[in-house]
């Protein structure tokens, strides 16, 4: 901590105070993998908040507060969630962003060398970086908050693609009972926020269930079978990745399904 600036490889210009030294707490050496990713990438809301604050947890500290950067309850709904803490967003992963704003406002920071789901003691490994993106836009798809579409290595076995031998074991069995099924289907990943994990798994499957124009209860009993809800971020921030039906993602926009298909056509 008192050579933060070479062991950080902090920038010439950045001017900062290393949070080692802060010594939030100690622990024995412990190795751990190399698995860098972003903690804060996204487009700007609809509000002025601190980028820190753009999510349902972090930012209730903003409601009603005796500052600039006060706000009321109901303008919660204009963040982008882009502090979402999630360990998916990583390098390889495609992330959709909400735009909210006229140009949209892409940010990054925050980035970490390694974190595991929930970033349980507040913080993480943070270090400088450099970020390349390749960016697109997508007209007219109309999301309330981030999707990801994750590496294979992030995808829980139940989430994964069906392929080979088991995916003609099921379309045998759809047969035989003379059920119309949609074996192609994909993993997507839907963040959602809030006060408390509650209340952001509330929210991400009510984002799932409005993308999709489906019942929060579907939604529901998808996840449960076909998916997993996991803690991107502690007080409150989940990730929910479930097999999402190619016919759907049809519906929706051919670049936004195009995309989908081509990132896990080698999967």
């Amino acid at each position: 901590a008192t050579n933060a600036k070479h062991f950080s490889s902090l920038p010439s210009y950045s001017k900062q105070y290393s949070c080692n030294i802060l010594a939030r707490a100690d622990f024995e050496p412990v190795s751990t993998r190399i698995m860098p990713m972003i903690g804060n990438i996204g487009t700007c809301p609809a509000i002025k908040m601190p980028s820190s604050h753009n999510a349902g947890d972090f930012s209730q500290f903003l409601i009603n507060a005796k500052h600039n950067y006060s706000i009321e309850k109901e303008e919660l709904n204009l963040r982008t969630d882009g502090h979402m803490d999630c360990n998916s967003v990583t390098e390889g992963a495609i992330l959709i962003c909400p735009v909210k704003v006229k140009g949209a406002g892409l940010y990054v920071g925050d980035v970490h060398a390694m974190q595991g789901n929930g970033e349980i003691a507040g913080h993480t490994t943070d270090v400088s970086a450099e970020v390349v993106l390749d960016l697109s836009l997508i007209k007219g798809l109309n999301i309330d908050g981030p999707i990801v579409l994750p590496l294979n290595r992030d995808i829980p076995p139940i989430i994964k693609l069906f392929k080979g031998t088991e995916k003609d074991q099921i379309i045998k069995l759809a047969n035989r009972y003379d059920i119309e099924l949609d074996i192609d289907m994909y993993p997507l990943q839907f963040i959602g926020s809030g006060k408390d994990l509650n209340e952001a798994a509330y929210n991400s499957l009510t984002r799932i269930a409005t993308f999709f124009e489906k019942s929060v209860d579907e939604i529901k009993n998808r996840a449960t079978i076909t998916g997993s809800v996991d803690i991107g971020r502690l007080p409150g921030v989940v990730k929910t990745t479930l097999l999402i039906p190619g016919k759907w993602i049809k519906k929706k926009n051919v670049d936004f399904s195009s995309l989908v298909e081509n990132k896990y056509k080698i999967i």
